[in-house]
């Protein structure tokens, strides 16, 4: 769901899923994801992670589902962040 009429469009990449305005996960402190500390406050700047249609749709499925969000994290982490940046290519899934 990509909102072209967005102030702060294009603020990642195009095609991006504008579900979330909002990380409601701010601050994950996951540098994985792209985000760093910043002055003492975290930066999501370097973080897509929310815009991406499979993570948008894993959220919002959880939400629905009535799931916190520690759990909906946990999946996302599980499922997005960790077969993403595994060092190891046989440990990322396809």
């Amino acid at each position: 769901m990509e909102r072209v009429s967005c102030d702060r469009y294009p603020c990642h990449f195009p095609d991006q899923d504008c579900t979330f305005c909002f990380c409601p996960f701010y601050p994950c402190n996951d540098e994985r994801t792209g985000g760093r500390m910043v002055d003492g406050e975290w930066s999501c700047e370097g973080c897509a992670l929310i815009h991406k249609p499979e993570v948008a749709e894993r959220v919002m499925d959880g939400l629905i589902r009535g799931d916190g969000l520690e759990e909906i994290w946990k999946e996302v982490e599980k499922k997005v962040i960790t077969c993403c940046t595994s060092r190891d290519p046989d440990e990322r899934e396809g």
